[in-house]
């Protein structure tokens, strides 16, 4: 991977560089506003001398010169290095020129070297230091000469330094150089060393930002639900610290909750994992200590360190290596379906931004695994609803098979019988037809009885009470059965398909009594309590052990209560079978009727 320490030179040509020799002008026009000043109070005479003149003059042009370089588009690559030269030159002859006399002015030599230690180190600064300091120094060094050596030479100074005067700003320059080229150097490092770690959260977060991006359609596409986990745990252990190669990779387990046993208790289990050992996926553990408890409890991710003192998390041996990780609670709303948990053997905490991505991911993680139940859920209630629908009209076929279809067959065997008789008996033909009329009428009876039963005209004119009254008048005159139906007042008002499902519960109920009860008596009461519709159906027979019955009622290929149940659940009610051996059996519905359009005045009756 590429880092900043690969581009740490600076660039002379960059927006940057434009901006330093931008200000590097302004400071010039100061340094040459500064020397003119100096000069003219020492010399008292604000007119500069000649040579003086021509050093302001070709100074403030070089500098003009500089000026036009940085406001062009493109910045001249080598204008800060000739920026550099110019100002050595200009600064170290200052001291020296003819007139002058002020060594105040070697102190202007501090802003080519500055400049110097800041942009190209200390070595670089020491030697700019050493090159505009040299003519000061030599200028200096003569003064001590001999007068007949001095005399000899070419060169005439008109200075009067002593020598303490020419060595202070000597050290004072080469130790500001030193301080400012050291300085410079470790904050240049601790500024790239900020840039790199920056770029590395940076990059990182794109990269989990890009997988979160990538995996939306995963998410959202499937219904499988240890898919989802998968992907997001995929992006959870990519953005971990990475430890070394020896210690492992990361670790990341998704924990859903089992069914509930015989005490209604939940465990979790491995649902999905990256990095896991084979025996650590058969783990379970209860979720009732340590970090899992707590995240759970409160709902938001906890970060833990060593696992050895977690009772629950130190069975995991891929955990066991791990030096740091986080543990989130899986849950939409209010609904905890588990816990995702991601640690590394990496000593290196994971960033704050890879731990709010990954909340952000794991809760839309939680949505999608709710909705991936919520379809399963909603495929095997199809399924049931199919297998219902599948049983009513195997019944609906034997009810043809053994009541009109074989009563049709004898009237048919019965109509031939007849033709046969008109010539030879017609006395006994007639008293053959007029059997055969009470054949049809009984015929025609059962079925309009199977399609009472189907769907209750009664039901959809004139409403739930009407119809059951019927339902009870057609049981005791067809089929003889002892029943009492208190039907309340419920009438078209009363939503159709709510009328229909409880109608539906209550057939239900009525047949599996005169199934089971041995021709005992049988109630129905069916009434307005409060906002619900309250129906009990009950009888006297001999009852059965409602637990036992629910055990194995499966196997016993009766779907009868099956049904009723998922009728219940249909209109947002209850269900509620109580019996117990020799007691009886009762059911009882409640619906709520909220808006369904049942009138306060249906029958509102305080039940005893």
């Amino acid at each position: 991977m590429t880092t900043l320490a690969d581009d740490s030179s600076f660039s002379f040509t960059s927006r940057a560089s434009r901006s330093v020799d931008g200000a590097l002008v302004n400071i010039r026009w100061a340094v040459i506003a500064l020397a003119w000043l100096s000069v003219s109070i020492v010399n008292g005479n604000y007119s500069p001398p000649d040579y003086f003149l021509v050093w302001l003059v070709a100074y403030a042009a070089f500098n003009g010169l500089l000026l036009i370089g940085v406001r062009r588009r493109t910045l001249p690559e080598h204008l800060p290095l000739l920026g550099l030269v110019g100002d050595i030159l200009f600064t170290s002859m200052l001291p020296l020129l003819p007139g002058v006399n002020n060594s105040f002015l070697i102190l202007c030599t501090i802003f080519p070297i500055i400049v110097a230690a800041m942009r190209f180190g200390v070595g670089i600064g020491a030697l700019v230091a050493f090159v505009a300091l040299l003519p000061y120094e030599i200028g200096t060094f003569l003064q001590f000469l001999p007068e007949n050596i001095r005399a000899a030479l070419p060169l005439r100074f008109d200075t009067h330094i002593n020598f303490f005067a020419a060595l202070l700003p000597v050290i004072t320059i080469l130790s500001a150089v030193i301080l400012i080229g050291y300085l410079t150097q470790r904050e240049r490092e601790a500024a790239i060393g900020s840039a790199q770690y920056e770029l590395r959260e940076l990059r990182q977060a794109i990269s989990s930002a890009r997988l979160f991006y990538e995996s939306t359609d995963t998410l959202n596409g499937t219904s499988n639900y240890v898919q989802i986990l998968e992907v997001m745990l995929q992006a959870g252990v990519n953005g971990m610290p990475q430890g070394r190669f020896d210690f492992g990779a990361p670790v990341g387990i998704a924990l859903t909750f089992s069914d509930s046993d015989a005490e209604g208790n939940k465990t979790l289990t491995v649902t999905a994992s990256r990095g896991l050992d084979r025996n650590d996926a058969q783990r379970l553990v209860n979720g009732k200590q340590g970090v899992i408890k707590q995240a759970l409890e409160s709902g938001d991710p906890v970060p833990f360190a060593k696992v050895t003192n977690d009772a629950e998390l130190s069975q995991f041996t891929s955990l066991r290596r791990a030096h740091n990780g986080v543990c989130y609670p899986l849950q939409s709303g209010l609904d905890v379906y588990g816990a995702v948990i991601l640690a590394s053997p990496s000593s290196q905490k994971p960033s704050e931004q890879h731990l709010r991505l990954m909340r952000a991911f794991i809760n839309q993680a939680a949505i999608a695994f709710q909705n991936a139940q919520l379809y399963q859920n909603l495929r095997a209630e199809r399924d049931r609803i199919i297998e219902a629908e599948a049983s009513a009209r195997a019944k609906l076929a034997r009810d043809l098979h053994d009541g009109p279809t074989q009563s049709m067959a004898a009237l048919a065997m019965r109509l031939e019988f007849i033709r046969l008789l008109m010539d030879r008996d017609p006395t006994q033909a007639r008293q053959e037809i007029d059997q055969a009329r009470e054949a049809v009428m009984r015929v025609g009876k059962d079925l309009r009885g199977l399609l009472f039963t189907l769907r209750p005209l009664t039901l959809e004119t004139q409403g739930l009470s009407a119809a059951l009254k019927q339902y009870e008048q057609r049981l005791r005159e067809n089929d003889g059965v002892p029943i009492d139906i208190q039907p309340g007042n419920f009438g078209s008002e009363l939503d159709a398909n709510v009328a229909g499902t409880v109608f539906a519960i209550i057939e239900e109920a009525v047949n599996n009594a005169r199934k089971h009860a041995q021709g005992a008596p049988i109630h129905v009461i069916v009434q307005q309590q409060g906002g619900n519709l309250f129906a009990q159906i009950s009888d006297d027979g001999p009852g059965f052990d409602t637990d036992a019955v629910n055990t194995n009622y499966t196997a016993r290929g009766s779907l009868g209560m099956v049904n009723m149940r998922d009728r219940t659940r249909l209109v947002d009610g209850q269900l509620n079978i109580e019996s117990a051996p020799g007691r009886g059996a009762r059911v009882i519905l409640r619906v709520p009727l909220k808006n369904r359009g049942a009138r306060n005045n249906a029958g509102t009756v305080t039940r005893g």
